[in-house]
């Protein structure tokens, strides 16, 4: 009875959510992310939700996974970062560390900021999304948040 009532005041008498109201979860999200990606960890694809202009043009219409991290590494990771954000997000150790009991995998790396010479903070995420009857990941979410605000090296 106490979960119909908390459902009933958060969605009212409806027992799904409407339409305007999970368009606006994800909008909300989706403002807490410079970038989402759906990755199929099957099928090393992935398919872009929300991406910063400048990563769409480098990117272009890549949908290999594998391929895409390692073109963003080379353009947008700081060289000092490239390995650990390749191995963190490379498709075999998200497929091997994905689980139910550990649904993230998450790495901090510079990225270049707006302003020349300068260096933004970065966190990458991949959370589990779906899991085969194995336990063994499917498809994953891949978020990245601008962290600068609490993390600064000088000059870097």
């Amino acid at each position: 009875m106490d979960q119909k009532i908390k459902h009933e005041e958060l969605w009212g008498a409806e027992p799904n959510a409407t339409e305007d109201e999970l368009s606006d979860i994800i909008g909300s999200l989706s403002r807490l992310f410079s970038s989402t990606y759906y990755v199929n960890l099957e099928q090393d694809t992935y398919r872009a939700v929300i991406q910063l202009r400048r990563v769409g043009d480098v990117l272009g219409n890549e949908v290999n996974y594998t391929s895409a991290i390692r073109i963003y590494a080379q353009y947008f990771v700081h060289p000092e970062d490239q390995a650990e954000y390749l191995q963190a997000m490379d498709v075999e150790n998200l497929r091997r560390e994905l689980r139910w009991w550990q649904p993230c995998v998450a790495v901090e790396y510079r990225r270049p900021a707006e302003e020349p010479g300068k260096w933004d903070w970065v966190r990458a995420s991949a959370v589990l999304a779906r899991a085969g009857e194995d336990d063994a990941p499917l498809t994953a979410v891949y978020v990245a948040q601008d962290i600068s605000s609490g993390r600064r090296l000088p000059n870097t």
